[in-house]
């Protein structure tokens, strides 16, 4: 790390490409009814890990977020694609959430102790991929986040976004995605850093994509 990176910044910018990275997958859903597994498990498995001692281990480690970190260069970079701006609206909008479940200590609380049953079912079916745990986390985002306002619209190809396990997999991510835009409040992250303080922002997550 350099030296000029503080551990605070870090942990920002990790939060940031986990946030990117659901982004990218909850796209790959709506559009093709398929996910990265990998990338996929790394997300759901952040649920969990409610005692990790640094952000980055929440997600194992800063490789797992490789595809977060090469979303995130390109939004704050001049080589956007036609995917960027609806990119951006997500992850306004999950920010937006996040504020407004920290108004909801109740609904968070709820959110806290379904999350805690939730590894009792990752052992009885043996996988945090297995289609039953994943109904479960969407179940939980279904009944919490998805009451907050506004509602994420989720845009794709209707075929696949009609269908049960992606409509599950999708929320489990949104969730997912909750989570980590808590962690990126936590360690100081807000929504003007990405007008006024973007530059730094693509310099440390270069730096840390370049280590993945």
């Amino acid at each position: 790390m350099s030296a000029n990176i503080n551990t605070r910044e870090r942990d920002r910018i990790i939060a940031l490409a986990a946030l990117m990275q659901v982004v990218k997958l909850v796209q790959q859903v709506a559009d093709t009814g398929q996910v990265n597994e990998v990338e996929f498990e790394t997300l759901l498995k952040s649920l969990l890990d409610q005692d990790a001692p640094t952000t980055e281990a929440v997600y194992g480690d800063v490789s797992q977020l490789k595809s977060g970190f090469e979303l995130l260069n390109k939004q704050l970079s001049k080589t956007k694609d036609k995917n960027s701006v609806g990119q951006l609206r997500y992850i306004i909008s999950l920010l937006h959430l996040e504020r407004q479940l920290a108004k909801r200590p109740a609904m968070m609380d709820l959110i806290t102790r379904e999350i805690e049953q939730v590894p009792q079912q990752v052992d009885y079916f043996g996988d945090i991929n297995n289609p039953q745990v994943i109904a479960r986390l969407a179940d939980i985002y279904h009944r919490t986040i998805s009451e907050l306002s506004p509602r994420i619209q989720v845009q794709g190809d209707p075929g696949f976004l009609q269908q049960a396990d992606n409509v599950n997999r999708i929320r489990a991510l949104l969730l997912a995605g909750i989570r980590a835009a808590i962690l990126w409040r936590q360690k100081g992250g807000r929504r003007w850093q990405f007008l006024f303080q973007s530059s730094k922002i693509l310099k440390i997550s270069t730096e840390l994509y370049q280590s993945t």
